[in-house]
C-alpha cells in the first residue's frame, strides 16, 4: 500500500504542478470570478424603489392604502407626500403623481405603468370599502381580516413531476461536469500509460513494482488530480452563482447538489477510469489510443444522454428504474433522478452497493489486461491475447 501511495503522490504532484495546468486553472478562475464581478452591476440594475408623489391636500389619506397595496402586489414603490402644483407635473427622480379626491384619484405618469395603475386602483377600492363599512357602523379592521382569510385552497390535479427548469438545471450541472472531468481523467491516464510504455520506462518500473500496483498508483494519483480539477472548476462557478444571486433559482439545495456530485464522481471515476487505464496498455503509440478509447467514450455517452433526456421525460418509469441499478448507468441516472426527487433512498443505496461490488471486479479485469499487455511493444494487442498472456 505504501508503494501505491508513493506512485499516486508522484502522479498527483506531476500533473497538478505542471505549468500548463497551473496557467489554465488560473485563467479559468480569473475569467469566471472576473466575469461575475463585471456582470454584477449590469444584472442587479437599480434596486431602489420608484418614488411616487402624492398630493397631501387631496389624496394624503390614500397613502397607507397605497403602501399596503404595493406590498401585497410586491411592487417596489415609495410614496412621498407633497404639495402638488396647480399644473400637474412629474418631478425629476419620480415616476408618477397621485392627486385627489382619494376615492377617485387621478394618476399622472410619463410612461405606461400597469403595475402602478393596479396599485392605485386597489388602494382606492380599499379606502372606499373602509369608508362604507364605517358608515354602516362596522369595524373596517374586522372586515379587512375577514377578506384576508377569504383565500382559496389550491389542490394540484396535474402531474406533480411536470418539467421544472431549475430542477433540470441542477441535475444537468452535476452530470455534465462529472462527464467532462471523467473524460479528462481517462485521457490523462491513457496517455500516461502509453507514454511510459512507448518510452520503455515501464520496463524499469516493473522491475521493482508489480503491474497491478503500478496501475493502481497511477489511477489513484490521477483521481486525486481530477478531484482537484473538479474543485477548481466548481468553486469559482459556485461563487459566481452565489454572487449573482442565481442559487435562489435552484430547486435543490447547494449542499445536496455538491454531495450528489461528490459521491457519484468517485464511483463513476472508479468504474470508468480503471477500465481506461487497463485497456490503454493494449496500444503502444499515442496515435492508436483512439481505437481503444472510442468504445469507452460511447459507453459513457449512452448513459449521459439517457440521463439528460430519459429521466426528465419519465423519471419514475420502469426502464429508468432498471437502468438506475446498472453500474455504468448509475453515475448519470441517479443524480438526475435525485434532482427531480424521483428516486427513493433504497434505490440510491442499492445503486451504490452494486457499484461498490462491481469496482473490485473491474479492478481485477483491468489489472489482468494491463499486466498482460504493458510489456508488448508491437502493434495493438487484442484483448483476448492480453488476458491469456498473464
Amino acid at each position: 500500500m505504501n508503494t501505491v501511495w508513493l506512485i499516486a503522490k508522484r502522479e498527483f504532484r506531476t500533473r497538478t504542478l505542471a505549468k500548463a495546468n497551473l496557467i489554465s486553472a488560473t485563467l479559468m478562475i480569473v475569467v469566471i470570478v472576473g466575469g461575475a464581478l463585471i456582470a454584477k452591476p449590469f444584472l442587479s440594475g437599480d434596486d431602489e424603489a420608484d418614488v411616487v408623489n402624492v398630493d397631501q391636500a387631496t389624496a394624503g389619506e390614500l397613502v397607507p392604502y397605497l403602501e399596503d397595496a404595493a406590498a401585497q402586489q410586491q411592487v417596489e414603490l415609495t410614496f412621498v407626500l407633497v404639495d402638488a402644483p396647480a399644473e400637474p407635473a412629474i418631478e425629476e427622480g419620480t415616476v408618477a403623481l397621485v392627486t385627489g379626491p382619494a376615492e377617485q384619484p387621478e394618476l399622472y405618469v410619463d410612461s405606461e405603468r400597469g403595475d402602478l395603475v393596479a396599485v392605485v386602483t386597489s388602494a382606492a377600492s380599499a379606502l372606499v370599502l373602509d369608508e362604507q363599512v364605517t358608515g354602516l357602523g362596522g369595524d373596517p379592521q374586522q372586515v379587512t381580516s375577514a377578506l384576508a382569510q377569504a383565500t382559496p385552497t389550491v389542490t394540484m390535479l396535474g402531474d406533480p413531476n411536470e418539467f421544472e427548469a431549475g430542477t433540470f438545471f441542477a441535475g444537468l450541472v452535476v452530470v455534465l461536469v462529472m462527464f467532462f472531468v471523467l473524460i479528462q481523467s481517462a485521457s490523462v491516464i491513457m496517455m500516461g500509460v502509453v507514454e511510459e510504455k512507448s518510452s520503455r520506462v515501464v520496463e524499469i518500473l516493473l522491475a521493482t513494482v508489480r503491474p497491478a500496483v503500478l496501475l493502481g498508483g497511477k489511477i489513484l494519483g490521477v483521481g486525486l488530480y481530477s478531484l482537484t480539477q473538479a474543485v477548481t472548476m466548481l468553486a469559482p462557478v459556485v461563487f459566481a452563482a452565489w454572487y449573482l444571486d442565481f442559487l435562489g433559482y435552484l430547486e435543490v439545495g447547494l449542499g445536496a447538489l455538491l454531495i450528489n456530485f461528490g459521491v457519484w464522481f468517485l464511483l463513476g471515476f472508479a468504474l470508468f477510469t480503471i477500465l481506461f487505464g487497463g485497456l490503454a496498455a493494449l496500444v503502444s503509440r499515442q496515435e492508436d489510443i483512439g481505437s481503444v478509447s472510442t468504445p469507452m467514450m460511447l459507453l459513457m455517452m449512452v448513459p449521459l444522454y439517457l440521463g439528460i433526456y430519459l429521466v426528465p421525460a419519465n423519471p419514475d418509469g420502469t426502464v429508468t428504474a432498471i437502468l438506475t441499478q446498472i453500474p455504468f448507468f448509475a453515475p448519470f441516472m441517479v443524480p438526475m433522478r435525485t434532482a427531480f426527487g424521483a428516486i427513493t433512498p433504497w434505490e440510491t443505496a442499492l445503486a451504490i452497493a452494486l457499484c461498490l461490488i462491481t469496482i473490485p471486479l473491474l479492478t481485477w479485469l483491468a489489472g489482468r489486461v494491463y499486466a498482460g499487455a504493458v510489456l508488448n511493444t508491437g502493434g495493438r494487442m487484442k484483448l483476448r491475447d492480453a488476458l491469456r498472456s498473464k
